[in-house]
């Protein structure tokens, strides 16, 4: 059975309607190109929408870029530049990045190039001839000045631009269109794990399960704010005797979440309930630690959305989380999660909900019913369908 028939009879997530957008698209060839393989929610996104795709009818296919170290290290201070607002990449770093990027060799046998996020929008900007949309899947609104006006004259010459929300970027002399992520119910990752195969994972990765789970889902990045959600846990189990689970991954785009993971191990000082584990394409044992977890957070200082706030909504996991970015448009305070906004809201509404289970149990439930109505896949190659149609 294909994943939209199982979306239909598994879920009751109708599928008529979509089907019959994708059948009244012409003909066209697209290539999806992202900064990574593995290791990011693009690159799992990615992966998601061209299965879809392919399954809609259309002809399409997935490439990462393929670069020297010296770029991914260049990427990665622009990044911080975009999210952070960080002063931390010159202009000479910018042209090297422009010029690295340009001498890449991407999928030109296509009608449309679809580019997700800068590195892929870059090297794309001397091919004439071929369609380009490009979507950019993090919250650039406090970019650093100089580093937009440098990416906005690339953003402006795409066919199409793809933004999570309108509150997610600077101003531009042209249509963008909206689009939030979504995740697949058909997938591992996106699986509820039962009680005996939750054991076995925290077993594995010697996490006792006599003391309530604190879970964060995120890359090694300090956007996440890894260093200020160890801080909120010290506090937490002073009080309520818990563990700490930070699971994140080594994108091969992200050449400093090597050394920030061996920052963040000396900075928890050995402490017995913190545990800071490595897990790439490891989409079982995520959904395992997601499902086991008592508390699942997302501790950012900027989100465009938060896929792994998502995972844990539709898993019924009741979430505390940064009240910054996208983060907003899934939880609703007090109804589908607990927004947070200094230490001490964290603190207190971590272990609100690790205390009061009528809480937890009520925004858990909301949050599974607000995943379902709004953030499916479906939903979101229904957003695609109307690109697509104006750009071909």
């Amino acid at each position: 059975m294909d994943k939209l028939s199982i979306l239909d009879s598994k879920y009751g997530i109708a599928v008529a309607d979509l089907k019959e957008q994708y059948k009244k698209l012409p003909d066209f060839r697209l290539a999806m190109l992202t900064p990574a393989l593995y290791g990011s929610g693009v690159s799992e996104l990615a992966c998601t929408l061209e299965g879809y795709f392919r399954e809609l009818g259309l002809d399409c296919f997935w490439r990462a870029i393929e670069a020297e170290k010296d770029f991914f290290v260049l990427g990665k201070k622009i990044t911080d530049a975009l999210s952070l607002s960080m002063n931390c990449v010159s202009r000479a770093e910018l042209d090297s990045f422009a010029a690295a990027a340009s001498s890449l060799a991407l999928p030109l046998d296509c009608d449309v190039l679809y580019l997700h996020d800068f590195h892929a929008l870059i090297a794309a900007s001397k091919i004439k001839g071929i369609k380009k949309i490009y979507r950019c899947h993090f919250d650039i609104s406090r970019a650093n000045k100089d580093v937009w006006e440098f990416l906005r004259p690339y953003i402006e010459d795409c066919d199409e631009v793809i933004f999570p929300s309108a509150q997610s970027h600077r101003p531009l002399n042209r249509g963008v269109d909206y689009i939030l992520p979504s995740i697949d119910p058909c997938s591992v990752k996106n699986t509820f794990v039962e009680r005996e195969g939750q054991l076995s994972v925290l077993k594995n990765y010697n996490i006792p399960c006599d003391k309530p789970i604190i879970l964060q889902v995120s890359r090694f990045d300090r956007v996440k704010d890894p260093f200020g959600l160890i801080d909120v846990f010290k506090e937490v189990s002073e009080e309520i005797p818990s563990t700490l689970v930070y699971a994140g991954g080594f994108a091969p785009d992200d050449i400093n979440a090597a050394a920030l993971y061996q920052e963040l191990k000396d900075y928890a000082g050995g402490h017995k309930d913190i545990i800071l584990l490595s897990i790439n394409r490891h989409d079982y044992e995520i959904a395992a630690l997601q499902s086991a977890a008592d508390v699942v957070v997302q501790k950012s200082f900027s989100e465009s959305f938060g896929l792994s706030i998502t995972e844990a909504l539709w898993k019924k996991r009741p979430v505390a989380a940064s009240d910054v970015g996208g983060i907003k448009y899934q939880i609703i305070n007090n109804k589908t999660g607990l927004l947070c906004g200094d230490k001490e809201s964290f603190v207190l509404n971590i272990k609100r909900l690790l205390t009061d289970r009528a809480l937890s149990l009520r925004l858990a439930a909301t949050g599974h019913e607000y995943v379902k109505e709004h953030f499916i896949i479906t939903r979101e190659l229904k957003n695609h369908a109307e690109v697509f149609k104006k750009i071909v």
